[in-house]
């Protein structure tokens, strides 16, 4: 964490405790409860906010259709238990279902906004309608996993702007590191990490393993950066691009 973010952390957690004392007070009126308690739910909703924005976001936005061995489901729907299909044809239990609420207003956009990964960016029929995940979900092209941050070209790969100022992204967590099929395209199920508290519902997980969970990441090379993206892809995807009726971005 950045000396930046250590002294957000501090700021935010003197907020907290100074809102703390605020609410005992006022719960000891009742004739100030009512009016003032409801500010400052939502003083404590925007330092929620506040607290996403520190963490990395490995997830897909709603709508996000995922393969199952019984047809696509849109990742909003998917529960503990709902079998999913891997890239090697097999199907996989989900373990959990992360959810995450961001907020544009106070959010990073190049860490908050969506990639858009319109159909047929990567390959043909791949993905087979736009996917749109975090910057930081990474996603297999060519043999390496690429967060989608890292692919954005302007034209066929863009960052997403068109978005409402508070909305929920949705993680897929297996029992261990996959490539699941979303839009028909191999993305990475989630790791576990401590950017789980974050969640809104990371209490529920807490709860189903008390002792944690230890995922241990697949055995791809990764780039999380555009420079790190190997040429030869970057050529390819500006081809696709061309194909797909958008005009190319530079590749160099």
């Amino acid at each position: 964490m950045s000396g930046t973010e250590s002294e957000l952390v501090a700021a935010i957690e003197d907020l907290t405790a100074a809102i703390a004392a605020e609410i005992t007070i006022i719960e000891e009126v009742p004739s100030l409860a009512s009016t003032l308690l409801p500010l400052i739910e939502t003083e404590l909703g925007t330092i929620s906010a506040l607290e996403v924005q520190l963490n990395d976001l490995i997830c897909f936005m709603a709508g996000t259709m995922i393969a199952t061995p019984d047809g696509e489901k849109a990742v909003e729907t998917v529960q503990r238990g709902d079998l999913v299909m891997t890239t090697d044809g097999v199907s996989k239990p989900v373990s959990w279902l992360g959810r995450q609420t961001v907020s544009t207003k106070f959010g990073d956009p190049l860490r908050v906004l969506p990639i858009r990964i319109k159909a047929g960016a990567i390959a043909e029929n791949v993905p087979s309608r736009d996917l749109l995940v975090t910057p930081d979900h990474a996603i297999l092209v060519e043999g390496a996993l690429i967060h989608a941050g890292a692919l954005v070209n302007g034209t066929s790969i863009v960052r997403e702007k068109a978005v409402p100022e508070v909305f929920t992204y949705y993680h897929v967590e297996l029992d261990d590191h996959s490539l699941i099929l979303a839009e028909n395209t191999p993305a990475e199920t989630f790791v576990d990490n401590v950017d789980r508290l974050a969640f809104d519902n990371w209490a529920e997980h807490v709860a189903l393993y008390p002792n944690g969970k230890e995922i241990v990441e697949m055995d791809y090379p990764r780039a999380k950066a555009a420079r790190q993206v190997p040429v030869d892809i970057r050529v390819k995807l500006a081809g696709r691009a061309a194909e797909i009726g958008e005009v190319a971005a530079a590749v160099a």
